[in-house]
C-alpha cells in the first residue's frame, strides 16, 4: 500500500507547538534554546546546534514519575495510550472543566483533549476540579490532553497532576488547537524514548477524516 492510499481522505493536523528561542513558556523554567556550535559560513564542514531545554517545554508528555515517587518513568508509557480516537472539547471562557461539564460533552472516547484558548494560559482560573479527575478514572481515561502550560491553575497548584499521574493517566500539555473545532480526530502522540525521564517533548498529530465531524 502506497503512502498515498494509505491517507486519501485524510487531512493531517499539526497540534505540536513550535521550539523556537524566546517562546512562551512555564513561568518558571528556563525554556527552549538553540545554538549554532558549528556552521558551514564559518568554515566548518557542517552545521551542527545544540538545544538546551527542561522537559516540560512546548508540546510534551507528562509520565507518572513527574509527580509521582518511584512513578514509571516515559521509557515505559504503554505506546497504545496515546494512540487511538481522541475528542477535542473546546472550553467556555473561563468555564472549569467539572463532572457536571463532562455529563454533558463526555463521549465515552479514551483520549480527552481541551481546548481552553490562549487567554487562560495565566493559569488565573481552575481548568478541572478533582470531580473531573474522579470522572476521568471512573471512565477509564488513558491519555488527557491541553493547550495549556499545565493542566493546574494557579489555584489547585499540584492537585490535578498528582489525581491523573498517581493513576497512570498521561497528560500531554503544550498542544496547538489554533486550527482545530471540536470533535472526534484520530490521535498520535509520540515522545522520545528517554530512560527514567519524568517527561519529554512530543510531536502530536490528529487525523480527520474527509466529511468527519
Amino acid at each position: 500500500m502506497s503512502e498515498q492510499d494509505l491517507l486519501k481522505g485524510t487531512k493531517i493536523i499539526d497540534i505540536s507547538s513550535p521550539l523556537y528561542n524566546e517562546m512562551d513558556k512555564y513561568p518558571s523554567l528556563e525554556g527552549f534554546k538553540l545554538q549554532w556550535i558549528r556552521t558551514i559560513s564559518n568554515e566548518d564542514r557542517a552545521n551542527m546546534s545544540r538545544i538546551t531545554m527542561e522537559s516540560h517545554v512546548g508540546t510534551h508528555v507528562d509520565a507518572p514519575l513527574h509527580f509521582v515517587k518511584n512513578g514509571k518513568s516515559i521509557d515505559l508509557m504503554p505506546l497504545q495510550n496515546l494512540l487511538g480516537i481522541a475528542e477535542v472539547i473546546e472550553i467556555p471562557y473561563p468555564c472549569t472543566v467539572t463532572k457536571e461539564f463532562l455529563e454533558k460533552y463526555y463521549k465515552g472516547n479514551r483520549i480527552l483533549l481541551f481546548k481552553f484558548g490562549k487567554n487562560r494560559y495565566n493559569r488565573n482560573f481552575d481548568y478541572f476540579d478533582l470531580t473531573a479527575t474522579d470522572f476521568f478514572i471512573r471512565h477509564g481515561v488513558k491519555a488527557l490532553g491541553t493547550d495549556n502550560f499545565s493542566v493546574d491553575s494557579k489555584n489547585t497548584k499540584y492537585k490535578i497532576h498528582e489525581a491523573l499521574l498517581k493513576n497512570e493517566v498521561w497528560i500531554v500539555e503544550g498542544l496547538n488547537f489554533e486550527n482545530v473545532t471540536s470533535g472526534v480526530f484520530e490521535f498520535i502522540c509520540l515522545p522520545l524514548l528517554i530512560k527514567n525521564a519524568e517527561g519529554s517533548p512530543a510531536r502530536a498529530i490528529l487525523l480527520e477524516k474527509e466529511n468527519a465531524n
